[in-house]
């Protein structure tokens, strides 16, 4: 055999893997600027949502669906969508917690509580709250059993049984 006829055969696979190649780049960059279409898409439905049912303060977004519960099944509606109870760390975040309660027209447990302790708030990962907003006179302990803690419509906080139903507010 002719070794010229031997490598048409190479250059051929050489030419072809190439354009095999340069299709894939092709490719991939059609679908790096499908991804980025769909980011769009799915930040502009956040968005959406969030003006439906809550709101974000800062780049900690908070959502309410209009549910209730006590204190451990707002934990775990709240776990189960991969979020937290509600827990502001700051005026602004106590803010947009209250005017998504008030929207509900609903009082809402926070994620903050004394049951290990009476008398030591804490957030739910053990850590001693910093911010407070306690309305006059609270926190009492009125008969022994308020451990955990709503908003009132004015922002301010209460401690509350926490057995008593309230509006759920997770955190993400």
């Amino acid at each position: 055999m002719d070794p010229l006829d031997q490598k048409e055969p190479e250059v051929q696979k050489d030419q072809r893997e190439t354009v095999e190649a340069e299709l894939l780049e092709t490719e991939i960059s059609v679908l790096q600027e499908q991804l980025k279409a769909l980011k769009a898409t799915v930040s502009k439905i956040l968005k959406a949502c969030f003006f439906i049912n809550g709101s974000s303060a800062g780049e900690k977004p908070f959502q309410a669906n209009g549910s209730e519960g006590d204190f451990e099944i707002s934990k775990a509606t709240c776990s189960q969508a991969d979020g937290l109870i509600a827990s502001p760390r700051n005026s602004a975040e106590n803010s947009t917690i209250q005017q998504i309660a008030v929207h509900h027209n609903k009082k809402t447990f926070i994620g903050i509580n004394n049951i290990q302790t009476e008398g030591s708030f804490k957030y739910l990962s053990d850590e001693a709250i910093g911010y407070s907003n306690w309305a006059a006179g609270e926190p009492n302990n009125v008969g022994g059993i308020e451990d955990c803690v709503e908003v009132y419509p004015d922002g301010r906080w209460n401690d509350k049984s926490c057995n008593d139903k309230r509006l759920i507010i997770c955190e993400f």
